[in-house]
């Protein structure tokens, strides 16, 4: 299996359920997955929600074309829009692969976490992968997210990274 778009289907299929809530979550995910060698070479920039790859959106749009996923539209209370990316059968027996297995439980570990704190680790550590250190990293963070740093949320995120192996103690 090695078309990344591919890759891209079975990651959404090892979610719980097959599926995956809100396009940002999918954009940390697969940006931290690269890190702990996944082998998919999506290239990203920072965005308003930290680490964008214009080439993840992209390729939604292609698995949807081919069958491998459905995206659906919905609005939370406030009327915004957000997407649920759900697998196929297709795509769930991409999942089952052995070089996907690997990833199972750091997808798991990422599913289970706070949306949150999911996009504020993937954008510290995007600042640490430009070549910041740990401060000039948690300085950038505190500066772009303000307020989704606090109620110990950036703690939390360099939990993640900690307990995904991308940061040391």
């Amino acid at each position: 299996m090695r078309e990344k778009f591919l890759w891209l289907a079975a990651v959404i299929a090892a979610h719980p359920d097959q599926k995956v809530v809100g396009r940002t979550r999918l954009q940390k995910t697969i940006k931290l997955l690269q890190r702990l060698g996944a082998p998919m070479d999506y290239d990203y920039m920072i965005h308003f929600y930290g680490p964008y790859s214009e080439g993840v959106q992209s390729d939604i749009g292609l698995l949807e074309a081919f069958g491998f996923v459905e995206e659906e539209k919905c609005s939370n209370q406030e009327g915004a829009a957000y997407f649920i990316l759900k697998a196929t059968d297709a795509a769930t027996k991409l999942a089952c692969r052995p070089e996907v297995s690997k990833f199972h439980s750091a997808i798991r570990t990422m599913s289970e976490t706070d949306p949150i704190v999911l996009e504020l680790a993937a954008t510290y550590d995007a600042f640490r992968d430009m070549g910041h250190d740990h401060k000039s990293a948690i300085e950038r963070l505190r500066r772009k997210k303000g307020v989704k740093c606090e109620q110990g949320r950036a703690e939390q995120a360099l939990e993640l990274l900690k307990k995904l192996g991308l940061r040391d103690a």
